[in-house]
């Protein structure tokens, strides 16, 4: 293998291991048991769920793009993070102490764009 494929191979590489690893963290959260304090105010968390799919899907896009997709990457960093939210909300409704719901998965789903679109203003 030439030192330009092995390069090109790194360069996908390390955006994919970032990514699972942020994905396993989200995971590694919504298997724990958390309190949330009484005094935030009443739908903080969707906030919370934002802000931690925004940057599921920016590792997304980073990702695809440099694995070499150049079409629609938008859509599908946008879809993968996502769907990860939805199978997190199921995940979660297995953990004792936590629960899923349809409003959580929402908010995963308006970080997502939010990180996809972001993406996709950097130049890589």
């Amino acid at each position: 293998m030439g030192s330009d494929k092995k390069m090109q191979l790194r360069n996908a590489v390390v955006p994919w291991l970032a990514t699972i690893g942020y994905m396993s963290l989200i995971f590694l959260l919504s298997s724990m048991q958390l309190q949330i304090p009484s005094q935030l105010p009443e739908y903080s968390d969707k906030l919370v769920h934002a802000l931690i799919y925004m940057p599921l899907a920016f590792l997304f896009f980073v990702s695809l793009r440099k694995s070499g997709l150049n079409k629609y990457i938008l859509l599908i960093s946008f879809l993968l993070a996502g769907i990860y939210g939805i199978t997190d909300e199921l995940h979660q409704s297995c953990v004792p102490g936590r629960d899923a719901a349809v409003a959580d998965a929402v908010a995963d789903f308006f970080g997502a764009i939010i990180g996809s679109f972001g993406a996709s203003r950097v130049k890589f």
